[in-house]
């Protein structure tokens, strides 16, 4: 008797009848259990590998078929349908046990040191998290238009701007000492030495630029200083805070610019 043969007799009915199959299907299983587990937990797409160790192991059924269904000490185990085929039997169950194995160290060599994230991508676990992830997160950078230089149109060809529409007046006036009168708007009424303003009062120059306000609201008039130098003053007191104006005050910007406020009511 060959060792081919004594290593035949031993994988089917060694190990006190159990056979040697026994120690190749707990070897199989654990190839199968540690690469499952491992791509598992890493969240590793290792889809072939998982099916490759499966039906790898599975080579290993017919030696057990074959293990409890023919007995060599029966002459009519001879009978067997799977007598015929026991030479191809032992090495199926010897490839069902040993191939498990070799693909799972081929699988941890493959994807060693990675891991994967919940879509799908591959990474180094060293980086902590998914690059790929982190990019597709990133909103992409605003693309530079160069814009063309704009020629400057000559003066005699520019357009005009349209005329502002007049805005609505109110029946109320401030009147100076010489006799002139600025009405009020409605809404706001801005003072000040700046020709920005609704009343400019340029020959002062104690008049600051943006000096005060009046804010009218259902015909009542509130004056408001707008952090004027030289302050403003209702009836010889300086204002310090917003104002209900009364017929007949008198309010004084700067050091020289003096007003009487009048109002009527239809």
């Amino acid at each position: 008797m060959t060792a081919t043969n004594d290593f035949f007799i031993w994988f089917f009915y060694g190990l006190n009848g159990l056979g040697g199959w026994f120690l190749f299907l707990l070897l199989g299983l654990a190839g199968v259990i540690w690469l499952l587990y491992d791509s598992s937990r890493r969240r590793l797409p290792a889809l072939g590998w998982r099916l490759a160790v499966i039906l790898t192991a599975l080579l290993i059924l017919p030696a057990l078929l074959y293990r409890f269904t023919v007995d060599p000490t029966n002459p009519a185990s001879v009978s067997s349908p799977l007598y015929p085929y026991s030479e191809l039997i032992f090495y199926l169950g010897l490839l069902g046990g040993v191939l498990p194995v070799v693909i799972a160290v081929g699988y941890f060599v493959t994807f060693q040191g990675l891991v994967g994230c919940a879509q799908g991508h591959v990474y180094e676990a060293a980086l902590g998290s998914c690059p790929e992830c982190a990019r597709l997160a990133t909103p992409p950078a605003p693309q530079i238009i160069r814009e063309m230089p704009i020629k400057p149109i000559p003066m005699h060809m520019a357009p005009a701007s349209p005329p502002q529409p007049p805005r609505p007046k109110a029946h109320a006036w401030l009147i100076s000492r010489d006799g002139r009168d600025y009405q009020l708007n409605l809404g706001e009424t801005t003072i000040g030495r700046s020709s920005e303003n609704d009343i400019q009062l340029s020959g002062d120059s104690t008049v600051s630029r943006q000096h005060a306000k009046v804010n009218e609201q259902n015909g009542h008039f509130r004056l408001i200083d707008m952090g004027s130098d030289n302050y403003t003053r209702v009836n010889g007191h300086v204002l310090r805070q917003t104002i209900l104006l009364q017929p007949d005050d008198e309010i004084q910007f700067g050091d020289n610019t003096t007003v009487r406020f009048v109002t009527t009511r239809n």
